[in-house]
């Protein structure tokens, strides 16, 4: 820049802002903010009917490795999710999807089907934008049940692309390097599933018996880990908040019985 331009645009105090504008570092693009809806169960046999919760929960740890996208917990999302959960509408609906996504905060949703198990399993997904409601991208995978988890990586690795998430070589590798530290076979993704059904209908007891022979087969599971540490907190905030109303329940007690004051 000639000097006499760059003396006049300082005395202006215009330098320093065209100078960031035009050498300064890009803005990192904003992360996608992305919710993972439990899957429906569309094989027709109810031992399955909560295989789609610890999908959805093992996608999200999986998905929360890729540095370009934001995965809203499961937990937060089960204030949402209450009252369809009540109706028994299915995820597999775009409309259904836009209106969790809406009040979430999602800008994509994920929603997918366990369409059969034995002996072949099929998992279908779709990816939605929330702002729109299109569906974005739709994806399948196919395979023998014992190959449970490879057909799982593999359509955690369709979604990443879908949602057009570029991976270097690292990203590559970090994501690989949490799907292999969530690995359960089918049996014990139907027990995880079966324990978060249980703790989300408040029976914690339960749930923790259900998950227990999981984390002794897979102690070195991060999924498995991170499941059942959900479940002990969830466990010891209900007991404190229990604790909690019966105190105030007594002091109310107390208090209607001194009111109003006798006479002297």
């Amino acid at each position: 820049m000639p000097s006499l331009l760059r003396y006049l645009l300082v005395s202006l105090g215009l330098a320093p802002v065209l100078m960031i504008g035009a050498t300064g570092p890009a803005a990192a693009p904003a992360r996608k903010t992305v919710a993972v809806l439990a899957f429906d169960n569309n094989t027709g046999k109810a031992d399955y009917d909560h295989l789609g919760k610890g999908m959805a929960a093992m996608m999200t740890s999986d998905l929360s490795a890729v540095k370009d996208l934001q995965l809203l917990e499961r937990e937060r999302l089960a204030e949402v999710t209450k009252e369809i959960d009540a109706q028994r509408s299915a995820y597999f609906d775009s409309t259904t999807a836009v209106k969790v996504g809406r009040l979430a905060g999602a800008q994509y949703i994920v929603i997918g089907a366990v369409a059969a198990v034995d002996p072949q399993l099929r998992i279908d997904t779709r990816i939605v934008r929330v702002e729109t409601g299109a569906i974005v991208k739709t994806a399948r995978v196919v395979g023998p049940q014992e190959e449970f988890f490879d057909l799982q990586k593999k359509l955690v690795k369709q979604l990443v692309k879908d949602l057009d998430v570029a991976l270097t070589p690292a990203d590559s590798l970090a994501l690989d390097a949490k799907q292999e530290a969530n690995r359960v076979d089918m049996a014990a993704m139907v027990r995880v599933s079966n324990a978060l059904s249980l703790a989300d209908a408040g029976d914690y007891g339960g749930a923790t018996l259900k998950i227990a022979p999981v984390v002794a087969k897979y102690p070195n599971s991060t999924f498995v880990k991170l499941t059942s540490d959900e479940i002990k907190r969830r466990s010891t905030r209900a007991t404190e908040q229990k604790a909690k109303t019966k105190i105030n329940e007594g002091v109310n007690k107390l208090i209607k019985r001194k009111w109003p004051p006798v006479a002297p």
